[in-house]
This record gives C-alpha cells, structure tokens and sequence, in this order.
C-alpha cells in the first residue's frame, strides 16, 4: 500500500469517526430570520419584494 493510499484510509477512518450531525445551521432558520416567514409559493421574499 502506497503512502497516499494510506493518508486517504486514515482521513476516511478520521471522518467516520467524527461525522455525526451537521455543521451548519439549519438552512429555514437562517432564511426565515432573514426575511421573515415564506409566501404562500414557499419563496423566501423579504419585506418590501413582490414576485
């Protein structure tokens, strides 16, 4: 086995590991703290915009 064949093995074995749940917040909760609630289409609009 090659050394890079190695690294990879190792990275992959790190990431099983440690890879529970996500990292980044959840996408609604950011949209919706930005803009407010959705439209009736689900669409994200902020104040002031029209379709």
């Amino acid at each position: 086995m090659s050394e890079q064949q190695t690294e990879a093995d190792l990275a992959r074995t790190h990431v099983d590991v440690h890879d529970w749940g996500p990292t980044e917040a959840d996408e609604e909760d950011v949209l919706k703290s930005l803009y407010g609630p959705p439209g009736a289409d689900g669409v994200y609009r902020g104040e002031g915009e029209s379709k």
